[in-house]
């Protein structure tokens, strides 16, 4: 019960995380109301942009995770109070307005949260063991073992040489170990427990905003989607659908890109039907694209491929150039992620771990 306890505290914990960082995009808007799931949604992949920034130049001069884990804690400090003194006061309106919405709305709130309850509850509670499980959940004891990032082999715990570029950009799994060192919480705890409850939460306020968008705020029409959502996740998982990494995977960066990254790319292909010249959406879209490449490698491909299946026939829709050229801008992280991958390959260059 006390490890049950520490992990909600730890996933609430995060949530808050996402929604101060969400607020430096949110809170800035002009002529929209500021939204405590758009701040959730947004927040997290700012905070994993934010992250890489801190966590490629620390690993790049071969220092320990102990040094980036100080540094990261003082940047989570930073930007705290920077959003506490800019956005205290929409953070209370956004509370009262949480506290109304759900006092009018009791039945969808709970239904809701039952939903996501039940999804916990399975999916933490299954046993989960791939190939994949050994990477993610390796790299992280590995980095606490070593005190070091991505200069150990997680599959063996040989040294190497040099950095395996597969996973050079894609940090998600150190970030993990930052957050265990900086927590004292055991890996398979924090991966398999924490960030796996983290992520249900987050890709149901995507399907939240997403059913809420297509039905016209119609909240009971959104509740049947989510729950509906939720029977497909269960009772449709395969090797060839996001579903399986969902309910099988979760603690994996790939399900992040599947199960929250794709369904918000329809959100936002939806939005930009409305207005394909909304700023936000597009900004919103670059910082998306960006930290999908820490989240798994696997989306420097993904994404691109997800943007223009909907921004092509976006582009047919409106008649403007202006579409592809920037989506192309949006994608470029993904590509040029992809090139220094296929030199790596090609062994055109090396990054040396001495």
């Amino acid at each position: 019960m006390i490890v049950t306890g520490l992990c909600s505290l730890a996933v609430i914990f995060n949530l808050i995380l996402y929604f101060i960082f969400g607020s430096l995009i949110t809170g800035n808007l002009q002529n929209r109301r500021f939204s405590a799931t758009l701040s959730v949604i947004m927040g997290f992949f700012l905070y994993y942009v934010m992250f890489e920034a801190v966590c490629l130049p620390v690993m790049l001069m071969k220092k320990p995770l102990h040094l980036l884990s100080y540094i990261w804690a003082g940047v989570i400090i930073i930007i705290t109070i920077v959003s506490f003194v800019l956005h205290r006061k929409r953070w209370l309106g956004c509370f009262k307005e949480a506290v109304e919405f759900v006092k009018k709305h009791a039945v969808f709130c709970i239904v809701t949260a039952v939903i996501i309850l039940l999804e916990c509850i399975i999916i933490i509670s299954c046993y989960q063991f791939t190939l994949d499980a050994a990477y993610y959940v390796g790299t992280v004891s590995t980095s606490l073992v070593t005190d070091s990032i991505n200069i150990y082999n997680p599959y063996t715990g040989m040294w190497q040489d040099h950095f395996e570029m597969r996973y050079f950009f894609s940090n998600y799994a150190i970030n993990d170990a930052v957050m265990c060192f900086l927590t004292g919480m055991h890996p398979l705890v924090w991966t398999k427990t924490v960030m796996e409850g983290t992520v249900i939460i987050l890709s149901d306020l995507v399907l939240y905003r997403l059913g809420r968008e297509l039905f016209k705020g119609d909240l009971k029409r959104t509740g049947v989607f989510m729950f509906f959502v939720a029977l497909i996740c269960f009772f449709y998982s395969t090797i060839y659908t996001a579903q399986e990494f969902f309910v099988t995977r979760t603690f994996e960066g790939k399900t992040v890109v599947g199960s929250v990254i794709m369904p918000l790319v329809l959100l936002v292909y939806i939005k930009l039907l409305s207005d394909h010249r909304d700023r936000f959406c597009w900004s919103g879209l670059l910082v998306i694209s960006i930290a999908s490449i820490v989240l798994s490698n696997s989306a420097s491909m993904l994404f691109p491929a997800a943007l223009f299946i909907f921004m092509i026939p976006l582009f047919f829709i409106k008649r403007d150039i202006g579409i592809l050229i920037k989506s192309v801008i949006v994608v470029m992280p993904c590509l040029i992620s992809v090139l220094l991958y296929v030199l790596y390959v090609k062994g055109y260059f090396v990054i040396r771990t001495m």
